[in-house]
């Protein structure tokens, strides 16, 4: 029957057909699956593009023209983003508006480096904020003094902003050993251990060191990649000078020797996926967060969840309910993509590859490597009651990568997204925020005691565990409240509560900065920790911007000095990261 009302409310705004239903309730086929209200209440303003707005991206798309083949022949120009126009911020608030996509100028110029999308979660999109909140203010200031474009410090330092040259000089690698020197070797295992396992949780200490006994790196392919890799990761931790690629003399290629002859891309590995795959993929990504090829590793991470899928490692009907060491891993390793697919999503800005509700898979359980095999049975897999656990900051973890899931399909999701979850209409800022802070303030509320951060941890794991979960608490306050005080936006009734604990989590990150730097004189291996000090900086740097602005009268020195105690961090880790010295180049 045709529907004699017309389109219901949320058909024109999605621009799409409004089909009828069976439903008792009158609602459109649209509605139904969305399970919003059907409502005809005729409120509904088609959204006008202005002469004016049209004439501005034509002359921004003009000016990208320009510059595409100006850079031909140059590397010094930066393209602007202008975002000062009402019309474009009322026109959409999601990865839709051009602003949010982000061309970085090494992109087009000769730095080699390809085009990237980068989304409103990215860092790189904050910096570009802030830089444009900046030039504005100065720009619209008739006593301000001129000040230089902030491109020149995109190009200070070369060898964090190009690939590195042993990447494509394959023939230096042609008369390696397949593993190192057995002493260099234990040293290495020893050190990936000790510096990383323990904050993945992703190797089973005991089974892989009794495979290597056995020497099954030298019968198995896949096995063998595994364990270069975990000696290449090791690298980056150790002092040996054999670690270093020869003829490089840079710390950075520490364990690409070993690195470099992984060979994941098989059509075995690709379609009957097995346990050491999925290690493989997991390790080899931890390894390139901190080299130029990192790109690869979001790619790759998706892959590596399809493979999962394929043998339905994330159902948790396919495990055995008699817990086992093989299952186990098995859960480990899904956990470990799990993890990394959020932590890519949130420093590109890009969509996540599996969304909660496709899996149903248990956590990992509580219980340290050593107590998972026991001669008695009824022990195995329990955890001492008097020994605290490692394995509960990973989980602890996982619940908090939880919430960033959320937080990066709500907040920062596309309008289309955001309308199918339900968050439109007056007021969805405040009732998405008011929930994501009540289920932050929930998970930090169960952290155990003997994880919870302070500068006289005496215990060195948990004190390196317990900095990582509060400056994670810190990340996803800042991850939920900056998009709301993102400069050249409108001011909102939560703008100034966002500006608050936006300050808060900066200043509180920027603290255990200078504690970690202070502690170790190279910070654990998670790219989120670099994320997170180089993300509070910024935020930071605003807070000096506004305040000019606005002409108010702050604590300088004491802003300052927060900056750089997170700017220590990534100069204590640029001499293995590349991440970290990109990062502190900017």
């Amino acid at each position: 029957m045709p529907r004699s009302r017309g389109s219901c409310d949320t058909c024109k705004r999605r621009k799409v057909r409004c089909s009828s239903s069976t439903s008792n309730d009158g609602s459109c086929n649209t509605c139904l699956l969305a399970k919003l209200p059907c409502t005809y209440t005729g409120t509904f303003k088609n959204r006008v593009i202005s002469k004016d707005y049209i004439e501005r991206l034509e002359s921004r798309l003009s000016e990208l023209e320009l510059l595409l083949n100006q850079a031909q022949t140059s590397s010094s120009i930066l393209p602007k983003n202008n975002s000062n126009g009402e019309e474009e911020l009322e026109l959409s608030d999601s990865d839709e508006n051009l602003d949010n996509i982000i061309v970085h100028p090494q992109a087009i110029s000769s730095l080699s480096i390809s085009p990237r999308f980068h989304g409103r979660s990215s860092s790189s999109k904050l910096v570009s904020d802030i830089f444009e909140h900046e030039r504005q203010a100065t720009e619209n200031s008739v006593s301000a003094p001129k000040r230089s474009s902030p491109s020149g410090l995109l190009y200070k330092r070369l060898e964090y902003w190009s690939s590195f040259p042993w990447e494509s000089e394959s023939d230096i690698l042609l008369n390696l050993s397949a593993f190192p020197e057995k002493d260099l070797f234990d040293s290495l295992v020893v050190l990936y251990f000790e510096q990383v396992n323990y904050l993945y949780a992703l190797l089973h200490r005991p089974t892989f060191e009794a495979l290597v006994a056995e020497g099954i790196q030298y019968r198995d392919p896949q096995f063998a990649n595994v364990v270069l890799l975990v000696v290449a990761i090791g690298s980056r931790f150790s002092t040996d000078p054999r670690v270093v690629l020869e003829g490089t003399g840079s710390w950075l290629s520490a364990g690409w020797k070993w690195f470099s002859q992984v060979n994941l891309y098989n059509k075995t590995t690709m379609s009957v996926p097995r346990l050491f795959n999925l290690q493989a993929i997991v390790l080899y990504t931890i390894y390139i967060q901190d080299s130029p090829s990192q790109e690869e590793g979001w790619s790759l991470i998706s892959a590596g969840l399809r493979l999962a899928q394929a043998i339905g490692a994330h159902r948790k009907k396919v495990y055995s309910s008699k817990l086992t060491a093989i299952d186990e891993q098995w859960k480990r390793a899904f956990w470990c993509l799990y993890i990394l697919d959020r932590q890519f999503s949130l420093t590109l800005g890009r969509p996540c590859s599996l969304h909660d509700e496709d899996f149903d898979l248990d956590l990992p359980i509580d219980c340290d490597d050593e107590f998972w095999l026991q001669s008695n049975f009824e022990v195995s897999f329990k955890q001492p009651p008097a020994k605290p656990s490692k394995i509960a900051f990973i989980i602890r973890f996982i619940e908090a990568t939880f919430i960033l899931s959320h937080a990066l399909r709500t907040i920062y999701a596309t309008s289309k997204s955001k309308a199918f979850l339900g968050y439109t209409g007056h007021g969805w800022e405040e009732r998405l925020v008011a929930d994501l802070d009540s289920r932050i303030n929930s998970w930090e509320a169960q952290i155990p005691a003997y994880l919870r951060f302070s500068a006289t941890m005496q215990d060195p794991l948990f004190f390196v565990q317990a900095a990582m979960l509060s400056s994670t608490y810190h990340d996803l306050r800042l991850l939920v409240h900056h998009p709301f005080v993102a400069p050249g936006g409108k001011s909102t009734s939560i703008t100034y509560s966002c500006l608050a604990s936006c300050d808060n989590s900066a200043r509180a990150n920027s603290g255990i900065a200078t504690i970690i730097s202070h502690r170790l004189s190279m910070p654990p291996a998670p790219n989120l920790l670099l994320h997170t000090a180089f993300t509070s900086a910024i935020v930071l740097f605003f807070k000096l911007f506004s305040a000019r602005r606005a002409g108010t009268v702050i604590d300088i020195a004491g802003v300052m000095a927060g900056v750089h105690g997170c700017m220590r961090v990534l100069e204590n880790a640029e001499s293995r990261s590349w991440a970290a010295g990109q990062r502190r180049s900017v």
